[in-house]
């Protein structure tokens, strides 16, 4: 519905959850899956789009999983 009502005329901005990088075992599908869910909606109206994570309080003791995050985002918004 935000991007509907929001249409070229703002920018989208949405935080995904930072609990996907929280688990025991990381799953890249799950964070795929979620950002491509916006990233749908948002070219459906033309709304512009941005990613915010933040809020970040643990990765588990693998922060490498920051860096996949980000790698999977830019796939994500480089279509």
């Amino acid at each position: 519905r935000g991007a509907a009502e929001i249409g070229t005329d703002y920018v989208f901005s949405r935080k995904p959850s930072p609990a996907f990088l929280a688990p025991d075992a990381f799953h890249p599908d799950q964070v795929r899956t979620d950002l491509l869910a916006t990233r749908t909606v948002c070219e459906t109206y033309n709304c512009p789009l941005e990613y915010i994570l933040k809020d970040v309080s643990t990765v588990h003791y693998e922060p490498q999983r920051l860096f996949e995050w980000a790698r999977i985002a830019m796939e994500v918004v480089e279509g």
